[in-house]
């Protein structure tokens, strides 16, 4: 995000990247919080009684 990237291609390719890669995360924290609360999830019943949610990725930086 602090880089400084003229190409406007790479500068979008890089904030889709960092945009999927805070998403990723935040789920990672939720799944291990929820483990933490609830025990890991071992068959299908217990996965569809506790979905994951949908997470939004912002990226601070913008191109262009």
């Amino acid at each position: 995000e602090r880089s400084q990237i003229e190409d406007l291609r790479v500068c979008e390719l890089a904030v889709e990247i960092i945009e999927a890669q805070r998403r990723e995360i935040d789920e990672m924290s939720w799944l291990i919080d929820d483990i933490i609360r609830n025990g890991p999830a071992d068959d299908t019943v217990e996965v569809a009684a506790r979905p994951v949610p949908e997470f939004d990725g912002v990226a601070l930086r913008t191109c262009g």
